[in-house]
């Protein structure tokens, strides 16, 4: 602030020596004279002095804080990498895996790989058409009827769930490329805040990743318990079969 106030006196007395006519300047140079070699010389040193301890902070800077041969060097290495697999990477992620031929099965594939979880609707109703509806109550026994059902419903929830992570990882890849591009420009001082959002974005991603884990621990468990479903039927049958044999000899009670 103080060298701005002096620049901008030193230009005040520039302005007087010029619109004052040549009588007038000789009239007061007595006045200026002084003045004028005071901003230059005592004044004007003092601003020189300012200027160089300004050049040597930024110097220092430049070289030590944020040493612009070293940022350079690393906004280059992010465009090297960047234009190195950024193209086939995202070839890679919407490489079409679809393989079914039948109209009732490619709609239904077509739904479950959409990444989309407004295709919801679409999807149960493919499902249904694809796999045929709940028999009514009555139509085969309980247990194969509840089993039938607790296996549409885990069926139905998996894809559903892999649906929604296909549509979190397509959102998390536009997060990371949008964190590489701003950690390309990026201005000096300001990396820690995109590292705390790149932090954020992998914290978020790992949270999907643990909620995937844990459906696959209960779609394991139901698997389990319909492997134990069928043993307890199995057994059931064989006990009744046994009662039957028992009975026709005459030896039941």
């Amino acid at each position: 602030m103080k060298a701005k106030a002096m620049y901008l006196s030193a230009s005040m007395l520039v302005m007087a020596l010029l619109v004052f006519p040549t009588g007038a300047s000789a009239q007061f140079g007595g006045i200026f004279s002084p003045i004028l070699n005071t901003i230059t010389g005592p004044i004007g040193g003092a601003l020189t002095d300012i200027n160089q301890i300004r050049s040597s902070i930024l110097k220092t800077e430049q070289q030590a804080l944020w040493p612009v041969r070293l940022i350079t060097q690393a906004q280059n290495y992010i465009s090297t990498i960047k234009a190195s697999y950024r193209g086939w990477m995202n070839q890679v992620y919407t490489l079409p895996v679809n393989s079914a031929n039948l109209q009732m099965s490619k709609s239904l594939e077509s739904a479950f790989l959409s990444g989309q979880i407004g295709q919801v609707g679409t999807f149960a109703q493919s499902y249904t058409s694809t796999y045929g509806v709940q028999p009514a109550s009555g139509a085969a026994p309980q247990l194969n009827l509840q089993m039938m059902d607790i296996e549409d419903a885990v069926a139905k929830d998996a894809t559903v769930q892999s649906m929604a992570a296909d549509q979190a990882t397509t959102k998390m890849l536009q997060t990371a490329q949008r964190i590489e591009d701003e950690a390309q420009t990026t201005a000096p001082g300001t990396a820690a805040m995109v590292a705390a959002e790149a932090r954020a974005a992998e914290l978020a991603s790992l949270a999907m990743q643990h909620k995937l884990l844990a459906y696959q621990l209960r779609e394991a468990a139901i698997q389990l318990g319909h492997r134990g479903s069928i043993l307890k039927q199995s057994t059931s049958n064989t006990q009744n079969l046994n009662q039957q044999i028992l009975n026709h000899l005459g030896g039941g009670q």
